[in-house]
């Protein structure tokens, strides 16, 4: 019988890299044209074919294998797909031989005479103290004049060129993660389930810390060429190898350049974005919280027993954790009793909250030396158990929080686990984590479902639909032995609107993510098309469940409960979020607003609006079209983007040129611009406030 091509067993013939287990699926499969470019996909993407250490042997068998798949595309009558998969090997060898480069670099740094056990310490230490100056240096920029400017997201450091405190921290992060991964791979550190064991830390040295700066920038060169080879792997990225240089390269001893960039289908754009959105509503949220005053008397510590949310609290970061992740998924965690991966939400919210406030009381005291915290296991667990992770779930969510191979990030597991069956905190990401996001996360690792939040999440456009006067429902009928689930139907103006409800996490910014995000965007584009086919092969459909849209123009957009939007043409399938739609009907005017903890935040005046989202005074069906084809949340983010490069040394005569996004400082009046080049109306005069609704 003929099957289907299917993942798992071409995933598990490459990494065995036996070609029969290959060639005997083939046999089974009618190996159409779909079939050929599924097959060289899986190839390009996979893994295991990408060999970071030289091993001669594996790198002859992927030749072989390769080689053996190629002719037998050539023999079935795909010369096209053939050709790319001797053009994919080509550039395996190039890839394998970057990452064995920075290796090499590494082998002859000064750092290479320190053991890998010292190497890593001297790293955690240099990293530790150059987050307390970051740490100063923030302050210093956040109290000149005495006031704080939320617009400014870029320091100047001491050559005076601007850079990201984000951006920094991360980069510390990544880079300490790239280092354990380096060192994991060369000296064998993870366990056999994935999970990274670190030898005994020796104590330091000032010498020790200068020395691993070395470690440091090719553990940056190793995190910069890993994301831009997945990014070319993944997402079609171009990955270009210049050897025609400018005399600027040559004075540094580079002959080739390989240049990074993302791709122009706006993949990566928008990812970035969303994750920069979502990061701004939940410090929005945290400003909610910490301007409830009455929240400081729940405040119990972690002194004590505590018992979980509702009852009882440790901090105003579990607040925060357990609302806006309530807030994300659309209901009241603490009612829900399901375990995820063994942990209810409010013991995962928990869990994280008591790591994060060990940190924050270590960062306190800006003594970089109490920055990585050890446990002995006995402590951890006693710790946990003691602030309600009762019986095995104290042991339960170590485990998830321990860094492995896996993990995205240190914000995510913080925890690192020693050969002595200890752990460290790293305090420089426990402390800056941010809860909601880091559960999501580290669920979507497990690949754990949270089922039912879909239809959760559109009662709640129904119901926020209805508080602005629009009567909203959910149309499920069947047609032709087909079931046509409309999540959202309503009628406004000429227009029938229809929403496609999507309750799904963010890709977090990493190519591998965006990739599979990019393949539920496909997927739910077809989910619409096949729902906008049978209003016109079944019209009886809106004549039985909603007469008054008969005639309409439909529009299909897909809403996401988080903050994912895009730009869309008039006619297309649009794409916007919960928290967008919201802030459209709430209020025309966008702009700034002051805050007191004790007022909490101010009106915004009209006078000084950076938009308006109306023409009128209320909200037409037009004005709402707009707000899809150009979320404003989206036009203010992406007008504040630039391509940064990032120019780092990957070989002895080799550089790459890594172009990412990087946020620049706003201001009203470059928020204005961007709105008026996006349609919107204008504030910012008091003539434009008399006019204004």
């Amino acid at each position: 019988m003929t099957i289907e091509l299917s993942e798992k067993p071409v995933s598990e013939a490459v990494n065995k890299l036996s070609w029969q287990l290959l060639e005997d699926h083939l046999a089974e499969t009618a190996l159409t044209p779909k079939d050929v470019e599924k097959l060289v996909g899986l190839i390009r993407r996979n893994e295991a074919l990408v060999l970071k250490r030289l091993n001669q042997n594996k790198q002859k068998n992927r030749e072989t294998f390769l080689e053996k798949l190629a002719a037998y595309l050539d023999d079935k009558g795909y010369p096209k797909q053939s050709t790319l998969v001797r053009s994919h090997l080509t550039r395996l060898n190039e890839i394998d031989g970057v990452y064995q480069s920075i290796l090499g670099l590494l082998a002859k740094s000064v750092a290479a005479e320190l053991s890998p056990a010292l190497r890593v310490s001297a790293l955690l230490d240099r990293s530790n103290r150059e987050y307390i100056d970051l740490l100063t240096q923030m302050h210093q920029n956040s109290t000149v004049g005495r006031v704080l400017d939320l617009g400014k997201v870029t320091l100047k450091g001491e050559d005076g060129n601007e850079f990201s405190p984000e951006a920094v921290h991360e980069l510390l992060l990544t880079t300490l993660a790239s280092t354990l991964g380096m060192e994991a791979h060369i000296h064998g550190w993870y366990d056999d389930e994935g999970v990274l064991v670190l030898p005994a830390l020796p104590a330091t040295t000032d010498r020790d810390r200068f020395a691993v700066g070395s470690v440091q920038m090719l553990a940056a060169a190793w995190r910069h060429w890993q994301f831009s080879e997945r990014r070319h792997r993944y997402l079609g990225a171009p990955l270009d190898r210049k050897e025609d240089l400018a005399p600027a390269w040559a004075e540094h001893g580079v002959k080739r350049v390989w240049d990074s960039r993302p791709t122009d289908d706006r993949l990566e754009l928008h990812s970035y974005a969303a994750n920069a959105r979502l990061a701004e509503r939940l410090l929005q949220h945290w400003t909610a919280v910490i301007s409830k005053s009455h929240y400081d008397k729940a405040i119990s510590g972690t002194d004590g027993t505590v018992e979980l949310l509702p009852s009882q609290t440790i901090s105003l970061h579990e607040i925060h954790g357990a609302s806006a992740l309530g807030q994300l998924l659309s209901y009241e965690i603490t009612d829900d009793q399901t375990e995820y991966a063994g942990l209810t939400l409010a013991e995962w919210v928990r869990g994280y909250s008591i790591l994060q406030d060990v940190a924050d009381k270590a960062l306190e005291s800006r003594d970089a030396d109490r920055l990585t915290i050890r446990f002995s296991d006995a402590e951890l667990v006693s710790l946990l158990q003691r602030l309600n992770l009762k019986g095995n779930k104290a042991k339960i969510f170590i485990g998830h929080a321990t860094y492995r191979k896996a993990s995205r990030d240190l914000f995510d597991q913080p925890l690192i686990k020693l050969q002595d069956g200890g752990y460290l905190l790293l305090a420089i990401s426990a402390a800056t984590s941010s809860i909601p996001t880091i559960i999501l996360s580290t669920l979507g690792m497990l690949e754990v479902n949270l089922d039912g939040r879909g239809k959760r999440f559109e009662k709640r456009m129904i119901e926020l639909l209805g508080k602005h006067g629009i009567n909203a429902k959910n149309i499920v009928c069947e047609r032709g032995g087909e079931v046509y689930d409309y999540d959202v139907a309503f009628v406004w103006g000429g227009y029938l609107f229809l929403f496609e409800c999507k309750s799904r996490g963010l890709s977090g910014g990493d190519p591998v993510r965006i990739y599979f995000f990019s393949l539920g965007i496909r997927q739910v584009v077809k989910q619409v098309t096949r729902l906008a086919e049978g209003l016109k092969q079944y019209p009886d459909i809106l004549a039985t469940y909603m007469p008054e849209a008969v005639g309409k123009q439909v529009v299909h957009c897909v809403v996401n409960s988080l903050p994912y939007a895009m730009f869309t043409e008039e006619d297309a399938i649009h794409f916007a979020d919960e928290s967008g739609i919201a802030r459209f009907f709430q209020q025309s005017a966008i702009g700034s607003r002051s805050f007191s903890r004790e007022a909490g935040w101010g009106a915004i005046d009209p006078a000084s609006a950076t938009a308006f989202l109306w023409e009128g005074a209320k909200p037409t069906p037009e004005d709402f079209l707009r707000h899809l084809r150009t979320p404003i949340q989206l036009v203010n983010v992406v007008s504040h983007l630039k391509l940064k490069p990032t120019q780092i040394a990957v070989g002895g005569e080799e550089a790459l040129q890594f172009m990412d996004f990087l946020r620049t400082d706003w201001t009203a009046d470059s928020l204005r611009e961007a709105a008026r080049k996006a349609g919107y109306r204008t504030g910012g005069n008091p003539a434009a406030a008399k006019s204004s609704p």
